[in-house]
């Protein structure tokens, strides 16, 4: 009776424990969601985030990994606990290679517009694939064997007819002996037989190497030599293509781990966990990989936590992206609109981007927030951009304007206000039209449009100011030679207080004697 009792309190106890550990994650997912939901930074976000996901599942530390699908490698934006500032991760074995990791059959029709598709047989041989089928097969205890691949179908595409012929061959190869040389022709006489009945250019039949991670082709018509296809790209590589998630108890025991971060930081992995992370068109964009389960190894609740968790993660790292993509279209679409207007004459070629240039320079001399600078780099970019209006011979007049030239260039400013009126801007760039549109005023009134003084002028309009007329004054102009930068400055100075900042001015000139001292050092180093 006693000894029950005690069992009874023992399995309260255990499950006491499990339910408080099952709470604490839960309270991880939801601390995890609530730093997701008030940051919108990827670089600042994702440390948050790993670490967390680190604690949540008792890792030792996490990576997350988004895909660059144009260079074919897994890039980490973030990695806990690692000094190197960068780990890439190769994803190299083509279509073929793909078809046997995932153990599925691929399909394309045109192999050249698959970012998966390895083009490095092709280089070799001189020939083109286009369209392209592969399917793994494998034995009678259900492990990959190898793969049957066709290339060039005749008519343009394979249809699922010729994928239903495919894996009626892949079927009848896991009879196949292939320690036998008997068994092993029958093999290639059945992938020639199937080459002909899908109508395609080629085939060819490929074994797999566990041992040294390689696809070895039994059989690869019009090649005279075989053909080994590298399966080296690491467990987060696999789960980045093949979209599965994968747990690895052992990871120098498996080999499709990829020593090499390991060999380069001195860190040994143990056990691992790795997730894809998905779009919401079920497109992987990257993946998170847990290593070092610090008791033990990772359990299937560790994987169904890290996959609730690479949801939540899934979509705020989405939104992040598109976010940046929508920054880098805007600025891409501002820098178009600049460089359409310093088109007008090939003299001010360049104008808008240098003036840019120099306003953020002053503006960090200044001690300008990273979102002050934005706002300021934007006005700075489109400050001329009503010279849309202005006629383009007395832009280029060389000699001295007349007094009704003049009012007509001045008019520019209004110009510029009157566009960017009409552009919808968000509420961060609001106040990018008038800032823009004061660049010509000045501290003593003389300016134009509107004569404002001193502190009526934006301050970001003063910065622009003071950019844009020493741009102007050392680049060469139709009426007049570049200036030295020291002239310009004696220059500046000279209105300093007067018609433009002082302060402003000061700043750029030690933000220019800086680069020079910059520029000095390195010479005497490189000499």
């Amino acid at each position: 009776m006693e000894n029950t009792a005690f069992k009874e309190i023992a399995e309260l106890k255990k499950e006491m424990h499990e339910l408080k550990t099952e709470i604490e994650r839960l309270n991880g997912i939801c601390h995890i969601g609530f730093v997701l939901t008030r940051e919108r930074d990827l670089d600042k976000l994702l440390p948050l985030v790993m670490t967390e996901i680190s604690k949540a599942i008792d890792a030792d530390r996490s990576t997350l990994f988004l895909v660059d699908w144009e260079r074919m490698v897994l890039r980490s934006k973030f990695a806990e606990n690692l000094e190197i500032d960068r780990i890439e991760v190769e994803l190299k074995m083509g279509l073929v290679g793909l078809s046997v990791l995932s153990g599925k059959l691929i399909n394309t029709a045109n192999a050249y517009e698959d970012l998966r598709f390895n083009p490095e047989i092709d280089g070799k041989t001189g020939f083109r694939t286009e369209s392209l089928i592969s399917a793994p097969f494998f034995n009678n205890e259900g492990d990959v064997m190898g793969a049957v691949e066709l290339l060039g179908k005749e008519t343009g595409i394979f249809t699922k007819e010729d994928e239903k012929n495919v894996l009626k061959v892949t079927s009848m190869l896991t009879k196949i002996n292939w320690d036998s040389e008997k068994d092993t022709d029958t093999a290639k006489k059945m992938v020639y037989e199937l080459r002909k009945l899908t109508e395609c250019k080629r085939g060819a039949l490929f074994l797999l190497d566990r041992v040294n991670g390689e696809l070895i082709s039994v059989m690869a018509e019009g090649l005279e030599q075989d053909i080994h296809l590298s399966l080296n790209l690491g467990i987060a590589g696999l789960a980045a293509i093949t979209g599965q998630e994968l747990n690895i108890p052992d990871a120098y025991s498996d080999i499709r781990f990829d020593k090499r971060t390991d060999e380069k930081t001195g860190y040994r992995t143990r056990s691992l966990l790795c997730v894809p992370i998905k779009d919401q068109s079920d497109s992987v964009i990257g993946v998170i990989e847990v290593i070092n389960k610090k008791t033990g190894v990772f359990s299937d609740s560790d994987m169904d936590l890290l996959k609730a968790l690479s949801s939540i993660v899934a979509i705020s790292v989405e939104n992040a992206i598109l976010l940046q993509e929508q920054n880098r279209q805007f600025r891409s679409l501002l820098e178009v609109l600049a460089a359409s207007i310093d088109a007008k004459d090939h003299l001010t070629a360049g104008h808008s981007q240098k003036v840019t240039e120099y306003s953020v320079k002053i503006a960090r001399e200044l001690g300008f927030g990273e979102s002050e600078i934005d706002i300021l780099s934007v006005a700075a970019l489109l400050h001329d951009y009503g010279k849309l209006g202005t006629d383009d011979n007395i832009l280029k007049k060389s000699g001295k304007l007349t007094n009704e030239e003049f009012d007509h260039i001045k008019q520019h400013v209004a110009n510029t206000r009157n566009i960017l009126d009409k552009m919808y801007f968000m509420r961060k760039y609001r106040d990018v039209p008038l800032i823009a549109s004061c660049h010509h005023e000045r501290l003593d009134g003389s300016g134009y449009m509107n004569g404002l003084k001193e502190d009526k002028i934006p301050f970001m309009a003063k910065i622009i100011a003071v950019a844009d007329v020493f741009e102007a004054l050392t680049a060469q102009r139709n009426y007049r030679e570049a200036l030295s930068p020291e002239d310009a400055f004696e220059i500046l100075e000279q209105n300093a207080g007067i018609k433009l900042d002082e302060n402003i001015i000061t700043a750029l000139r030690k933000n220019w004697q800086k680069a020079i001292a910059n520029e000095s050092l390195q010479d005497r180093v490189m000499s």
